[in-house]
């Protein structure tokens, strides 16, 4: 609870680092990004493990929600960021390019597009 400063659940389940924590939108969920290769989806009122995403080859660094809720995005270091649904835990799309790792991924204000930044020396808009 940020005003009293107790602990409300400890998100268990990880194997690795947890490298990044993201609210939703709405608050219901979080995203999880670790060292073990997956993102977790949470229920933030119980701390239940909704979804496991797995599909990424090397470490995550960074998960972030879509501004509706619906997706999740995640970078990695196998060089690609990929989407989720967030209600399925689906990949939905692996975005390709890069030819270094991804470090960071965010959805623009409208949700229509991704920027992946990357220890190739690019960012870049999907």
């Amino acid at each position: 609870d940020a005003a009293s400063g107790e602990c409300l659940h400890t998100l268990k389940g990880h194997q690795g680092w947890v490298t990044c924590a993201a609210f939703s939108p709405d608050g219901q969920q979080v995203v999880t990004a670790s060292y073990d290769k997956t993102a977790r989806l949470w229920a933030a009122a119980s701390g239940e493990c909704l979804h496991t995403l797995e599909g990424h080859r090397d470490d995550i660094f960074c998960a972030a929600f879509s501004p509706d809720g619906q997706q999740v995005v995640t970078a990695s270091y196998d060089k690609t960021a990929r989407l989720w649904g967030a209600a399925s835990g689906e990949c939905l799309h692996t975005l390709e390019g890069h030819r270094g790792a991804i470090f960071c991924a965010a959805f623009s204000p409208d949700g229509q597009q991704v920027v992946t930044a990357s220890d190739d020396k690019t960012a870049r808009l999907w």
